[in-house]
């Protein structure tokens, strides 16, 4: 469900499925959330892209848009969105069933990892 976008490399404002082998981690988590068979929120990120460069970007509109659509939880859980620390100031992954997250990688692109409890916010988002 998910292995096509394996590898996917770092980009901003890169959809999944664009083509061009990128992907930005806030419509990572959102094509990761729709495919879950949730809301799909990649259409509310659209003025983001539009009005900020990958540089300009103030990273604490990740954690705003997570709180007003989201509920903070004290533990990852499955399909939760979790903020993860990152070189840029922070980025979005995803809590797959068992307890693995899917994330962009600096180096590698897009993986599925074991994440510490113990690193990142989790949400549960309201959609």
């Amino acid at each position: 469900m998910f292995n096509d976008l394996i590898g996917l490399k770092r980009a901003w404002a890169a959809k999944p499925g664009d083509g061009s082998g990128t992907v930005d981690c806030c419509l990572l988590a959102a094509e990761v959330h729709r495919r879950l068979g949730y809301h799909d929120y990649a259409p509310e990120f659209a003025w983001v892209f539009e009005r900020f460069t990958d540089e300009t970007f103030p990273r604490v509109f990740m954690v705003r848009w997570l709180l007003e659509n989201g509920e903070r939880l004290k533990d990852p859980q499955p399909h939760a969105v979790v903020l993860l620390p990152g070189p840029s100031g922070g980025a979005m992954g995803t809590v797959m069933e068992d307890g693995q997250v899917l994330f962009i990688n600096e180096t590698a692109g897009v993986v599925i990892a074991p994440v510490p409890a113990t690193i990142g916010h989790y949400f549960r988002l309201n959609k």
